[in-house]
């Protein structure tokens, strides 16, 4: 594993617990025998089942994902499924051989930057952001029941209040814990990644800051190393003094593909001014051809004949339509930058499994539950 000077720094802080569960994994283009091309993934696993139960499953997720990832093939998100399949069977395996850990599990969030730009794949409600140009945006859906609670305050079937206060709301609704995975959420297509980008991958511990506090720090710190700015998350986190405050790891990323795209998009520029240069030359001699016949049907009319037993007829006038090629359009890195990334959630079943409880930051960890909660 091989951990990027400068465009990567990576940071842990146990909070107010005794063990830590959350654990991460990375890998660049050197592992996956890439000399000189960006094709890098980081991944963030939350583990959940008590101190050995919690820890175990998120090892197995980023050992599973550093091992599985560079012998996949085939299309960047379905390697991150491969990834993703052969880590629930690691840990149905673990519980089978050791039955005591029945209750553990793990959120994760992994994302790949390579030539095609970002894609992800990601269970539970560790978040994926991209900080771009002073702001933050939350690329991946969360799986926990805050989304379902926004949602009835947005009815008006909660109050603001009583959703803060629900003890569901750290709650997960899906989480990878060796059996059918209920619910996920996979990038539909790459989002395209730009100069001074950078990628942060969190457990929920960082969910103590709010999103506005976040994105301030990462402000603030642009001009500083990364492990500066990862440092200061970690600093705010501590600060706020929560009683519980549940483990966090904070991973940050700054692409370097963004100066090969923009190089592609400078190559791009000139081909498309050629084209726009021949479509406007076939235009005006379109419109010289028009105007050529109606010249000439002019001229006809204004002759005069003057020999009787021959009648001279104008040619009728003819319908000349000024046509265009098809509209050939060159894809340019800006057209990519300017697309909303689109989230796909998937359903493996027919009911949403809710209430698989996990560590939050202000309560005591609870016995995973099943909740029917609409």
């Amino acid at each position: 594993m091989n951990e990027l000077d400068g465009r990567f720094a990576a940071r842990q802080v146990p909070g107010k617990r005794a063990y830590q569960e959350d654990d991460y994994g990375l890998l660049d283009g050197r592992d996956l025998g890439l000399d000189g091309r960006e094709h890098t993934m980081l991944m963030v696993a939350d583990g959940m089942g008590g101190h050995v139960g919690g820890a175990t499953a998120s090892r197995l997720l980023s050992k599973t994902f550093v091992e599985v990832y560079p012998q996949a093939s085939g299309p960047i998100v379905d390697r991150l499924r491969a990834c993703l399949k052969a880590a629930n069977t690691a840990i149905a395996d673990a519980i089978a051989e050791e039955p005591k850990l029945d209750s553990m599990g793990s959120t994760l969030v992994a994302a790949v930057v390579s030539h095609e730009g970002l894609n992800w794949i990601s269970v539970g409600d560790s978040p994926l952001w991209l900080f771009r140009e002073g702001t933050l945006l939350r690329l991946n859906a969360d799986h926990s029941m805050a989304p379902v609670l926004a949602d009835l305050v947005a009815t008006g079937r909660m109050t603001a209040e009583e959703a803060a206060q629900d003890p569901r709301r750290h709650s997960l609704r899906s989480a990878v814990m060796g059996d059918d995975i209920h619910l996920m959420d996979v990038s539909s297509q790459p989002v395209a990644v730009q100069k001074g980008d950078r990628l942060l991958l969190a457990s929920d511990g960082l969910l103590t800051l709010s999103e506005q506090e976040i994105e301030a720090i990462l402000e603030q710190t642009q001009a500083a190393p990364l492990a500066d700015s990862a440092a200061a998350l970690i600093q705010a986190v501590e600060d706020a003094e929560q009683p519980h405050q549940d483990n966090t790891t904070v991973l940050l990323y700054a692409p370097a593909m963004a100066a090969s795209g923009e190089e592609e998009a400078v190559q791009d520029k000139p081909r498309l001014k050629r084209k726009r240069w021949y479509r406007l030359l076939g235009m005006l001699l379109c419109v010289a051809v028009l105007w050529g016949v109606l010249y000439w049907l002019r001229q006809g009319e204004n002759v005069a004949v003057e020999t009787s037993p021959v009648t001279v007829e104008t040619p009728a006038a003819t319908d000349v339509e000024a046509t265009e090629g098809p509209d050939v359009q060159v894809p340019m890195a800006s057209d990519a930058e300017e697309d909303a990334p689109v989230f796909q959630e998937e359903e493996t079943g027919d009911s949403v499994r809710a209430g698989v409880e996990k560590a939050e930051p202000n309560e005591p960890q609870e016995e995973k539950e099943e909740t029917n909660y609409e």
